[in-house]
């Protein structure tokens, strides 16, 4: 790089680089920068030379600013120069030289002069965020199958995926399919699922008495891409968007998709176990069972069986594929009009209507299935296990259906990761098992209560917040959800022997506590000492004084605080880390935070101050687990201490949300004060972010909001030995660190100094 060197040498070099380009180009030149402007642009030939050794350079600066000048103008043309300077400092003279290249490309492609300003911006933003790809983002091949926009939000998200790791960050860049068309540019008329979500929970709780945790999938570039709803237990995971259906259509689809899982959920049993089944097998065992819950719940709902007809539309043809075959037979059983002829077909027909008294008995489906299972394989029929997809599209891929037993063997990748986040014990399974023996299964009412319940490993979702991507300074709204789950308890022994081993610390926390009056100021007037005069006092004092009386010395007046009038919400942290041991110590993090709580909770107890503990961990931006320790209008202490003594560390930290939810909480209160006071071991993460600084931003976001709700934000920062982010997010002044429970009394005299000013 020779910016900033021998202008002899500079001037040499830049008349080279004008010696190298054609006759062709500079008449390109001569016309698009005129008169006056082509001195302008002679001294931007002589940056470039400055700046990026290698003549071609300066070929591809001469086209591209000529495309760029005609057909966006000469100030934006002339503009690129400095760009292309910054960029051979910031990443290497290679990209420099990439970006110069491709000017002319993005000068065509871009019509409107604000999308090509947005391209530039967009540029010289991925320069300075991740210079070591920049050649990759300027090549890429999305570039013009998209609008600017989305490409700039493609390149973000890739930044932010991969962070500094080049190799990440190459990979993000080099894989554009369609997946990652849908995920960052729609179609106008497409209808994602976050555009109905509301109306689709309202539907499925209003049909089938269950509230189910939905979530989308995450389309990631290269990656395996979502085509189908999956599920299991009460968790339902679907596509963003379904291909192929737009407006009113698409929100049909997504009804028949839940109304579908919501049959399976009401009308199912127990899993079928795989045992030897073959994989068309199980393929034919999932049709006949998706037939068998669709007739039960027509029967019970008509308006289904047209719902989900609407998206029956193969016709019978002469065509021997297991696939087509099978799509054939779905429409054959739920729609009585449609006749095929072929014998396979009517055969199956046949045997399920024949079974039609024992439709509540989903045996009748293994047994039919593996049947017509056997039946493909001696008519030497081909079925291609890895390619196949259930038909039609509203259906659920099925894999809730089976029990596994081991981890399931190569499936979608999305439903993959339902069956391990969900699944349960084989305990649980067996229990559960029993309760449905005993229960009548003889009407849809009963069936339907046997899913009203969800299961205690389950959560309900209640609300969506928002997230802020510091990288893009966008706000994403609705963007995290969070899901409350019922904390397990334990023996309360395990609190009762906290209290008792810390009895001092505890009793000086709380004279700590009941020294801070905490409450509005209550004006002290006539007092004879105080900050300011009383003005009524001070008259008074001077009318005595000319009437020859002795005036009262009382003339001053203060504010105090007499009572106390303070919410607190303790939001503790429960991620996985909290297993680490505290810095110095044999403690865990989770064993010292729950000590602290414990103690805290029982001083706050003895005066009386309205206070509330919740707990959050998160898997991913769609299940922020939030947890009710207790809440402000509990009262039983013995509930308390064993919902404290069950919290286990477990997943990631998504702070920022958490933050927003505990705020939506306190905000209720009527108290003067409100604070949320945080129990963690510092740094958030999650498994859907790469970007460190990501959540961290967020969080402070969120600490923000909060502020200017009125709402008090402090931590406690419980010292495991990594780096912290504490100061970050809260601030030098609203976080305290602290590695023994015997700290605590030392240092929370600065909370609530902060709290009385």
């Amino acid at each position: 790089m020779m910016g900033g060197g021998d202008p002899i040498d500079d001037l040499l070099k830049s008349a080279r680089y004008a010696r190298m380009i054609d006759s062709r180009t500079w008449d390109m030149v001569r016309k698009a920068f005129p008169d006056s402007i082509f001195d302008q642009w002679s001294d931007s030939l002589s940056r470039i030379a400055s700046a990026i050794d290698d003549p071609q350079a300066g070929i591809q600066f001469a086209r591209g600013s000529a495309a760029v000048a005609r057909a966006h103008g000469t100030d934006l043309a002339l503009a690129t120069v400095p760009m292309a300077v910054g960029i051979a400092k910031t990443a290497d003279m290679g990209a420099a030289a990439i970006f110069l290249t491709a000017l002319t490309k993005a000068a065509g492609l871009f019509k409107d002069h604000s999308a090509f300003r947005t391209w530039l911006r967009t540029i010289e933003e991925g320069a300075n965020l991740a210079p070591h790809s920049l050649p990759a983002i300027v090549q890429a091949s999305l570039l013009g199958r998209v609008n600017i926009i989305a490409f700039r939000a493609w390149m973000l998200n890739g930044i932010r995926e991969a962070g500094s790791d080049p190799v990440k960050c190459a990979a993000y860049f080099a894989q554009v399919d369609s997946a990652t068309l849908k995920a960052f540019e729609r179609d106008p008329d497409d209808v994602a699922f976050s555009d109905v979500e509301a109306s689709l929970k309202a539907f499925v709780m209003a049909l089938w008495r269950i509230r189910p945790v939905i979530r989308t999938a995450n389309v990631r570039p290269g990656g395996k891409v979502m085509r189908r709803a999956s599920f299991d237990g009460a968790f339902i995971r679907l596509p963003e968007i379904y291909s192929g259906y737009r407006g009113a259509e698409a929100a049909a689809h997504y009804h028949a998709v839940l109304a579908h899982v919501g049959a399976h959920l009401a009308y199912g049993q127990a899993k079928f176990p795989v045992g030897s089944l073959k994989p068309v097998q199980m393929a034919l065992v999932g049709l006949i069972e998706d037939a068998r819950v669709e007739a039960l719940a027509a029967a019970d709902y008509p308006g289904l069986a047209r719902l989900w007809g609407r998206f029956h539309r193969v016709e019978a043809s002469p065509a021997l594929t297991a696939e087509l075959l099978m799509l054939r037979l779905s429409r054959t059983l739920i729609d009585p009009s449609f006749i095929d002829g072929d014998p396979w077909i009517t055969k199956a027909r046949i045997m399920f209507r024949e079974a039609r008294e024992q439709w509540n008995d989903p045996s009748i489906s293994r047994r039919i299935g593996g049947l017509l299972g056997n039946d493909i394989g001696q008519m030497r029929i081909q079925f291609n296990a890895k390619s196949y997809v259930v038909e039609p599209s509203y259906r659920d891929d099925n894999l809730g259906l089976w029990d596994w037993g081991e981890p399931p063997p190569e499936q979608a990748e999305t439903a993959e990761t339902i069956l391990e986040a969900v699944r349960v014990s084989e305990k649980e399974d067996k229990d559960k098992g029993e309760q449905r023996d005993r229960q009548d299964d003889s009407t849809p009412a009963n069936r339907a209560t046997r899913v009203t319940e969800v299961p205690e490993d389950a959560g309900i979702p209640i609300a969506r917040h928002a997230e802020w991507d510091h990288i893009s300074s966008i706000l994403r709204h609705d963007w995290t959800t969070i899901v409350e789950f019922k904390p397990r308890p334990a023996p309360a022994a395990a609190i009762d022997d906290i209290l008792e081993r810390y009895a001092d610390v505890e009793q000086r926390i709380e004279r700590l506590v009941r020294a801070a009056k905490i409450s509005r100021p209550v004006r002290m007037r006539r007092q004879p000492q105080g900050d300011r005069l009383d003005l009524d006092a001070s008259i008074r004092a001077m009318i005595d004084y000319r009437s020859g009386v002795t005036p009262d010395a009382c003339i001053y007046e203060t504010k105090e605080m007499h009572a106390r009038d303070l919410s607190v919400l303790l939001l503790l942290d429960i991620s996985e880390s909290t297993r680490d041991r505290v810095r110095d110590t044999t403690t865990t993090v989770i064993a010292l935070e729950r000590a602290a709580t414990a103690l805290l909770a029982q001083a706050m107890a003895d005066l009386g101050d309205p206070f509330a503990i919740h707990a959050f961990c998160s898997n991913g931006r769609e299940e922020v687990r939030y947890y009710r320790v207790k809440d402000f209008a509990e009262s039983s202490p013995q509930a308390l201490k064993a919902r404290l003594a069950g919290l286990r560390g477990m997943l990631s930290t998504r702070l920022g949300a958490a933050l927003r939810q505990a705020g939506a909480e306190i905000e209720r209160q009527v108290t003067h004060r409100k604070l949320v006071l945080v129990i963690t071991d510092g740094e958030p993460s999650d498994i859907d972010v790469a970007d460190r600084k990501y959540l961290v931003e967020d969080a402070r976001k969120a600490v923000h909001e909060l502020a200017h709700k009125g709402i008090d934000v402090f931590c406690v920062g419980l010292d495991s030995g990594g780096e912290s982010y504490l100061p970050r997010i809260f601030g030098l002044r609203n976080h305290l660190m602290i590695n023994r429970i015997e700290a605590l009394p030392e240092k929370l005299p600065m909370l609530y100094f902060r709290l009385t000013i």
